[in-house]
């Protein structure tokens, strides 16, 4: 039960801050600097892009609680929920280490296009620098730490980020 309310604190901090606060804070960083046309087809690729990212974070987390027995949940080297057991290399991990990164990332990109604005635009690009930057210092040391072989061999073979089809 305590793994259930510690992972249940770092679900809840990360909602709060990449599913709310940093879509607001796109929403109003968008009023600055729109786009030109307002497309039809941008809309249509906005709710595309929405839509596949949503679909990618739930399948990526519903992976890393059945498949890595523990929760994305880990800040700075601090553990906020329950650090995964095992390494996952299946499912949306198959395609590239970071699916939820990745899944976020066009999910930003899609509300950029919803909200038809260039400046929101910004805030996936600094979004995924600060996080590449981030996966490298705390991230990828951990789990080479905790998975040994197992996790360089998975890191030789898959890319980090943008995902290699097959």
């Amino acid at each position: 039960m305590k793994n259930f309310y510690k992972n249940l604190k770092g679900y809840s901090i990360g909602i709060a801050i990449f599913l709310f606060a940093i879509p607001v804070l796109m929403y109003y960083i968008s009023t600055v600097l729109i786009f030109p046309i307002d497309l039809f087809i941008l809309k249509i690729i906005a709710i595309f892009l929405i839509l596949t990212g949503v679909i990618f974070i739930i399948l990526s987390n519903i992976y890393m609680i059945k498949k890595g027995k523990g929760c994305p949940a880990d800040g700075f080297g601090i553990s906020i929920g329950e650090r995964t057991k095992n390494l996952i290399t299946t499912g949306p991990y198959r395609y590239c280490r970071n699916p939820m990164l990745f899944a976020t990332f066009i999910f930003y990109l899609g509300l950029s296009f919803l909200f038809n604005s260039y400046s929101a635009l910004l805030i996936p690009v600094i979004f995924i620098i600060f996080m590449i930057c981030y996966i490298k210092k705390y991230e990828e040391p951990r789990l080479s730490k905790d998975f040994k072989n197992a996790y360089h061999d998975y890191k030789k073979s898959t890319p980090m980020l943008f995902p290699k089809l097959k």
